[in-house]
């Protein structure tokens, strides 16, 4: 793959994920929005532990994404170390090397780097709906004590 497909793609895949992060973000406003009133909360209940485990299925799914990134990764490293070792016209340094390999694969990383952000971002969703379980069972206990 060439640096323009590999370059495609890493837009493609940044514009996904950040279409992605508007969805979550929205589903989870709405949610949020539910907590105000006591007659919604039985339904923003079930829609946050559903919203968990979609989340929950998303980590797993970016985590073997991220997985075969760096697959391909290393995979790239081996043949541009090799390119550079015999078929390139000077001899380059260990340091010279390396730092043209990583110019040759920053897109890879770049694409690694968006995958590991996205990861992150979907842990703290997490993170905020369990939060929203505590708040609705404390809502839910507070009411009952009324």
């Amino acid at each position: 793959m060439n640096n323009k497909e590999l370059e495609e793609k890493t837009v493609q895949l940044e514009s996904s994920l950040v279409k992605d992060r508007e969805q979550w973000n929205k589903k989870i406003h709405e949610v949020i929005q539910m907590l105000k009133t006591m007659a919604e909360l039985p339904e923003a209940q079930i829609l946050m532990l559903s919203y968990r485990q979609m989340i929950v299925d998303g980590i797993s799914g970016m985590q073997g994404s991220i997985y075969k990134k760096n697959i391909s990764y290393d995979s790239y490293y081996k043949i541009k170390f090799r390119e550079y070792s015999l078929d390139y016209d000077m001899k380059l340094t260990g340091g010279e090397k390396e730092r043209m390999i990583k110019a040759d694969l920053g897109i890879v990383k770049r694409q690694i780097s968006l995958l590991e952000s996205h990861l992150e971002y979907y842990r703290e969703c997490i993170k905020t709906l369990d939060n929203m379980g505590f708040a609705i069972q404390r809502r839910i206990t507070v009411n009952n004590d009324l």
